[in-house]
């Protein structure tokens, strides 16, 4: 993702390995409850020790996206053309491809491929979309950051998220913030990062070791609590949702346990300022459903360790294959750059 620190040779190694470690994490989620459904009361039943290592993974991962936009907050946006523009490029880039790759595989066009290259349909890159409108807002939210008293800044964190908890997590009554799909809990996540950044809070000074374990602590609450919702009353689901109180704090911690880890890499580098090309690949409308029903087809076809085995490889595969084809992106992207003078 697009922040202040552009050279990859100059950025934080800690907190790219953690950009490179949330879009792990991304794919994960989409092979475990976007391919998979969640098991209910009769799957628990049947299949507890199974059920029971799929929220596991759902509670390590869910906290993903939230590490991604809370990243841009970390270090702040600076609205440039010039990034801008990349970001456009990289994101028509590999709807070009998928497409393309449609069309190889499939021997005809997707339906409605322009409106999908155009991400005008609901279904199309919903993480870009909401980036993009924080990126294109991030001006504003650092003015604010940049005008407003700490007080100022505590008192709209806590009216939004006492108002975000209520009227979408805990009641679902909003249809504007969707569960944290959404721009402004995008703008929101972003804000929190920049207070923690800026202003150092106590809660945010704790060794390094228990940033880890409240991290984990939540991954722990959220698997058992879902486990016992879903197997007794078939219902929970709102623990993975990307507002809910706990994901967020999960997304918190694991934040501040890599920012206290201190290293410089440059191939972590490297590799972490392609990582958006993962989820532009694997989360692209056309390829989407060929990286779930793979991962669907294991699951219910293979014995629990070669599915585990076979989609941990799916996962490596795409994500190398990603980031080598976004490299050939970057080369033609310097390129264009080149001769057009942007």
């Amino acid at each position: 993702m697009t922040t202040t620190h552009t050279d990859k040779n100059t950025r934080d190694s800690n907190m790219e390995l953690l950009r490179i470690v949330a879009m792990l994490l991304v794919m994960v989620v989409h092979a475990n409850f976007r391919a998979l459904p969640k098991p209910n009361a009769a799957a628990i039943a049947v299949y507890p020790s199974s059920a029971f290592l799929q929220f596991l993974t759902e509670g390590f991962s869910i906290v993903a996206i939230d590490v991604f936009v809370m990243l841009s907050g970390w270090y702040g946006i600076r609205l440039r053309l010039s990034r801008l523009q990349e970001l456009l490029f990289q994101i028509i880039f590999f709807s070009l491809l998928c497409t393309g790759v449609f069309y190889l595989v499939e021997g005809h066009w997707p339906y409605h491929a322009i409106k999908s290259l155009l991400m005008l349909d609901q279904s199309d890159y919903w993480f870009v979309k909401c980036y993009l409108g924080m990126y294109l807002v991030a001006p504003v939210l650092n003015a604010f950051v940049e005008s407003a008293t700490r007080r100022q800044f505590e008192l709209l964190l806590i009216a939004f998220f006492g108002f975000q908890f209520v009227f979408d997590w805990l009641f679902n009554s909003t249809t504007w913030l969707l569960s944290g799909y959404s721009m402004p809990s995008f703008c929101i996540l972003y804000l929190l990062a920049r207070y923690l950044r800026v202003y150092h809070p106590r809660l945010t000074q704790f060794r390094q070791h228990t940033d880890l374990l409240i991290y984990l602590g939540v991954v722990a609450f959220l698997t058992i609590v879902v486990f016992v919702l879903r197997w007794r009353f078939n219902i929970g689901g709102i623990f993975y949702f990307y507002n809910c109180p706990f994901v967020i704090l999960g997304a918190t911690y694991l934040l501040l346990f890599f920012s206290k880890l201190k290293f410089k890499s440059r191939a972590v580098n490297w590799v972490a300022i392609s990582s958006l090309a993962i989820y532009l690949t694997h989360s692209n409308t056309h390829l989407a459903t060929y990286y779930d029903g793979t991962i669907r087809q294991w699951f219910y076809g293979e014995s629990r360790p070669a599915f585990l085995l076979y989609a941990t490889l799916l996962i490596i595969g795409v994500f190398t294959a990603s980031i080598l084809i976004d490299k050939v992106r970057l080369g033609l992207w310097n390129l264009i750059r080149t001769i057009t003078h942007l």
